[in-house]
């Protein structure tokens, strides 16, 4: 039998979007909102894990900011095995921290395990592994951990502009599948390039490249945040 994790996508946007859970208004792109980057990441690492034989449930299916009580009531109703919340920091600091639950030694297990996958990718601070008494982490019946990928208003708005890197995104949904699978012993399935037809990337009117390679097309995208973009068929 499979086993289920739990995936929560921090805050929400509907009916107005978390007080609070945003960025400053960076010049070419304006304001990020948190849920925006975590519900990426959930929806990135849902197929992830579906590709690595595990079942997933999203606790917080809408944009809607779900109550955090409903969410750990969909957890533990479903007895899933795991639970996984994602979120984006705020307080000016940066790099990227991994919370479990004080003396859960199964939580603190899998907050390390995903931690150590996490700080392999793009360089950040490492601000470690640490406990707090989080709702989700505290009134969930299963292991659980919380990410914060990190600041959404770091001095320089380096980590902020990343919530919306596509790259980025599935970089830390990769990561943390590693770290789940390990916590299980699964063996983590990478995902199968899939041919595309020869796109045609333009910016600002103005042909940048040809590629049928995806991660080709989202670095063109990364590189080129705030300005008119246009991909299609060459």
């Amino acid at each position: 039998m499979a086993y289920l994790v739990a995936l929560d996508d921090g805050h929400g946007l509907s009916p107005t979007p978390t007080p609070g859970k945003r960025t400053p208004n960076i010049p070419g792109i304006g304001v990020i909102y948190e849920n925006q980057f975590n519900r990426a990441v959930v929806n990135f690492l849902n197929v992830e894990l579906k590709r690595c034989g595990f079942s997933t449930i999203l606790v917080a299916p809408t944009d809607a900011d779900t109550p955090l009580a409903q969410r750990v009531s969909v957890a533990n109703r479903n007895r899933a095995d795991a639970y996984v919340a994602v979120h984006y920091n705020a307080g000016g600091g940066s790099g990227v921290e991994t919370y479990h639950f004080p003396n859960s030694t199964k939580g603190q297990r899998l907050a390390r395990l995903v931690h150590a996958q996490v700080i392999k990718g793009t360089p950040q601070k490492d601000r470690g592994v640490k406990t707090a008494n989080f709702y989700v982490l505290q009134k969930t019946a299963m292991p659980a951990t919380l990410i914060e990928f990190g600041f959404m208003d770091d001095k320089a708005l380096i980590e902020a502009k990343r919530m919306i890197d596509p790259l980025f995104q599935k970089e830390c949904a990769v990561e943390t599948a590693k770290g789940i699978c390990q916590y299980f012993g699964v063996n983590y399935v990478p995902s199968t390039p899939i041919p595309l037809p020869m796109l045609r990337v333009e910016v600002d009117g103005e042909v940048l490249f040809d590629s049928q390679v995806v991660d080709t097309i989202l670095e063109g995208v990364r590189k080129n945040l705030g300005k008119v973009i246009s991909i299609k068929p060459r």
